[in-house]
């Protein structure tokens, strides 16, 4: 099977934990963010009059978020903590076979190191990107339209440049998925994570890139035909914290499939078929 199989083959059993745990950072999330903004801004784009670098720089970014940093400090704490709780749960689910919560504190200490550690780097890494891409997107919007309105020629550009650039850094992230469970599972120091990680995405990379690939794609979709529905505001923030919701239960089940898969770690959770 591929990844994007097999985690959705573990997510609907194992739904009825995960789900509730990544409620509060999905809430968040969609109370204060727009999923996917960095490309999600496109049709926003298309009538907003650009003027400064500012113009595109709040349509990229969430701007209550980052007026108002408080939001951005939550959102990562329940982030970090529910991750954490998430990869140790499915990481015990996978040993011994048994999906459950009996020490939340316990599973979430065992963790919280690893998660935060590569949670903080992408931020990092993130933000970075947000800036050079309002950057690449003023650059061009300036030498194709000029100020005012983008033209349709504009737009296409935009977006075909921002979705390849997109595909271009999940394929330079995807070692970045190994990094937390193997430092929860093996042990790892952040910098043998780092170095280890490399070498066992090399055994699948198209498989890896596309279960990557997928949940953001199906999110991007969503949100495009939203953007185009007369929908009330209240509406909108449900349906952003239920694709949040997908994303962060996808892609920590994710993490650890293919964390398990890679080093041939046997996983307790797969009833074995005796002929």
């Amino acid at each position: 099977m591929t990844y994007v199989s097999k985690t959705f083959s573990y997510i609907v059993k194992s739904l009825r934990l995960l789900l509730p745990i990544a409620l509060l950072p999905a809430v968040l999330l969609g109370v204060f963010s727009k999923p996917m903004s960095f490309i999600t801004f496109i049709p926003s784009y298309g009538a907003t009059e650009v003027k400064s670098f500012g113009d595109i720089a709040w349509l990229i970014f969430d701007r209550h978020s980052f007026t108002f940093i408080y939001p951005i400090i939550i959102i990562f704490v329940a982030l970090t903590l529910s991750c954490a709780l998430s990869l140790s749960v499915i990481e015990k689910h996978f040993r011994i076979g048994k999906l459950m919560l009996k020490a939340p504190v316990q599973d979430v200490n065992s963790s919280l190191f690893p998660t935060l550690k590569t949670l903080a780097v992408m931020a990092g890494i993130y933000l970075v990107w947000k800036f050079i891409l309002t950057g690449i997107v003023t650059l061009l919007h300036f030498i194709i339209s000029g100020q005012g309105v983008p033209s349709a020629v504009n737009i296409a550009v935009v977006a075909t440049i921002i979705a390849a650039i997109f595909l271009f850094s999940l394929y330079l992230c995807l070692p970045s998925v190994l990094w937390a469970p193997l430092m929860l599972t093996f042990g790892y120091s952040f910098v043998d994570a780092f170095i280890e990680a490399p070498k066992l995405t090399g055994k699948a990379v198209f498989k890896l890139f596309i279960a990557l690939v997928f949940p953001f794609a199906v999110v991007i979709l969503f949100q495009y035909v939203i953007e185009f529905l007369p929908l009330h505001i209240i509406a909108v923030k449900a349906l952003a914290v239920a694709e949040y919701m997908f994303l962060i239960v996808y892609i920590v089940s994710f993490m650890m499939i293919a964390t398990f898969d890679l080093t041939g770690l046997e996983r307790r959770d797969i009833k074995k078929r005796y002929v």
